[in-house]
């Protein structure tokens, strides 16, 4: 049998286990929320309906744009362009960015831990 100081040792590891469960999970879930949601956009959008409205956007008429990321249930903070890709960033409700990366090859998401 265990002693009392082993079995209040193993009581905590199951506890700190079991709470490190339910943390991760919780914060996964906000995470998955806000990924799905630019996922959606990211299989409803071309690269071409992304790359116009990028590029009426930098010549002032921003109307396009806007349109699209209205689209998305998240807080829009930017737009940016490396290489051939366009770039939309998103804010979740919890702090962490999500990107929609727009290429003429085929639109990918990808997550930051935070903004």
């Amino acid at each position: 049998m265990f002693t009392m100081r082993e079995a209040v040792g193993a009581a905590a590891v199951i506890v700190g286990a079991a709470v490190l469960t339910a943390v991760t999970h919780h914060a996964g879930g906000q995470g998955t929320h806000a990924r799905a949601a630019v996922e959606q956009a990211a299989h409803r959008l071309t690269y071409r309906e992304v790359a116009d409205a990028w590029g009426q956007a930098r010549a002032g008429d921003t109307h396009r744009l806007d349109a699209i990321v209205r689209g998305v249930p998240l807080r829009y903070l930017a737009t940016h362009q490396e290489g051939d890709a366009v770039i939309l960033t998103f804010a979740s409700r919890e702090g962490s960015c999500v990107d929609l990366v727009t290429r003429p090859a085929a639109n990918t998401v990808r997550a930051a831990h935070s903004c």
